[in-house]
């Protein structure tokens, strides 16, 4: 699927900012990798990073730049004419994994404004039948150096989140889906639909303003 001709314009804000109701978290990453941030609530997030490349790590400059934020927030280059020769891994997968004691609520890769429930709503049931907390999780900014891979030191590797519990309910609610087959029905000049991404999210508008909603 071709790229949008805005793709490189749709960037999240500089920086980040915090919504309201969620709390900041900012860490100097001094003891390595993992690392345990908590949240409150009795939920935590580990910050890992997957790698079975111990030699690359060593012989590599503990100062070296391993993952930013900036890559995220900085303008995108215009796409080459060529595409780029094949490489194992252009981005290394940072990840935070969130836990609530030894249970696993999801998973949230590092990408600058990236907010994401865990557990989610399609999460299985746990078996021992416990209500597990849902916390919704906000990525702000991370700098992550080689030194802090191979293990602890100040190498000058940070991080900053947010989170809020995600459990109550809302009091602000939006009109229903149109149905598929109402919003087929209509003419032609009154729809509009779009497939947004690589998982071909569909948004079907109609444009009569009493009827106007999405289905997704």
């Amino acid at each position: 699927m071709p790229p949008f001709p805005i793709d490189r314009y749709l960037l999240p804000e500089t920086p980040v900012e915090v919504p309201d109701g969620f709390t900041e978290v900012r860490q100097n990453l001094t003891a390595g990798l993992p690392h345990r941030v908590e949240l409150g609530a009795g939920v935590h997030a580990v910050l890992i990073l997957p790698t079975g490349l111990a030699r690359q790590w060593l012989a590599t400059d503990p100062l070296a730049v391993v993952s930013s934020s900036a890559d995220d927030l900085a303008p995108r280059p215009a796409p080459p004419t060529a595409p780029p020769p094949p490489a194992l891994v252009g981005r290394v997968p940072l990840r935070l994994v969130v836990r609530q004691g030894t249970r696993i609520l999801g998973s949230v890769p590092l990408a600058a404004g990236l907010r994401r429930v865990c557990p989610d709503a399609g999460a299985p049931a746990d078996p021992t039948g416990s209500a597990p907390v849902a916390v919704e999780v906000l990525v702000l900014a991370w700098l992550l150096h080689a030194g802090t891979v191979r293990g602890s030191g100040d190498y000058g590797s940070s991080m900053a989140l947010a989170w809020r519990r995600a459990d109550r309910a809302v009091d602000q609610f939006g009109p229903p889906p149109i149905n598929e087959f109402v919003w087929r029905r209509r003419p032609p000049a009154q729809r509009v639909e779009s497939e947004l991404g690589p998982a071909r999210l569909r948004y079907r508008y109609l444009l009569d303003k009493k009827l106007r909603r999405v289905l997704r």
